[in-house]
């Protein structure tokens, strides 16, 4: 499944630093079967796995 989120990160080189507000992007491949409390952690892991140069992610929400 797919999904439009919204949210700030940081880059590795620097976690603490939040530099990006990314207002929205969509994230694909989302196994249809995740519940819905975990879905947030799912997405966020796509994200970090996809961009190895992010540090952390917040503020994570679904639009």
């Amino acid at each position: 499944m797919d999904y439009r989120v919204t949210y700030e990160h940081s880059l590795a080189t620097a976690p603490d630093d939040y530099i990006v507000n990314v207002p929205s992007q969509l994230v694909s491949d989302v196994p249809p079967n995740i519940p819905k409390a975990l879905l947030p952690e799912v997405i966020e892991k796509l994200i970090l796995e996809r961009s190895p140069r992010i540090g952390r992610i917040r503020n994570l929400r679904l639009i």
